[in-house]
């Protein structure tokens, strides 16, 4: 699989890194080499319309253990008073908040985006329009994924 290009990986980095150091105080590392983004069961997987400037989607899988870890970490609770409804919520909450970085960190500092609502599944893995851009992250030795879709994201990759 090629490597991102230079501007979007650097953008989905910032954006993985600060989320998850902001919010759950995790240190989040890209992974050169990448994995299988269906991982271990069970997945969720988040996925975003972006509708303005550009049109593309993101998606992010990301496995419920890792996912019940982060939100051990920013809720404070034991995984098992974890509900569904809050893990469903928390990974809509981190897709929002990595997709507005990242586009921030692409586009124009004045440059307003649309984003459209976020859908979340388990254990289903939405195919994304090609191109596919993939990134891969590890937390504390887990590991997830992260997926522009569309060829909208292409206009970044002659960017340096």
């Amino acid at each position: 699989m090629p490597e991102a290009a230079p501007r979007l990986q650097r953008a989905m980095e910032q954006a993985v890194t600060l989320t998850l150091e902001n919010m759950a105080f995790m240190e989040a590392r890209p992974l050169k080499d990448p994995h299988s983004c269906q991982g271990p069961s069970p997945v969720y997987c988040a996925n975003l319309l972006v509708l303005d400037p550009i049109q593309g989607e993101l998606v992010m899988f990301m496995p419920e253990a890792l996912l019940k870890q982060i939100a051990g970490n920013i809720y404070a609770l034991p995984e098992e008073d974890l509900s569904d409804r809050m893990l469903a919520d928390l990974m809509n909450e981190l897709l929002n908040t990595i997709a507005g970085i990242f586009l921030s960190e692409l586009l124009p500092s004045d440059q307003t985006f649309g984003l459209g609502l976020p859908s979340i599944s388990r254990d289903e893995f939405h195919e994304l329009e090609p191109p596919v851009e993939r990134w891969h992250f590890q937390v504390d030795g887990r590991h997830f994924c992260f997926s522009a879709g569309g060829s909208a994201w292409r206009k970044f990759e002659d960017e340096p």
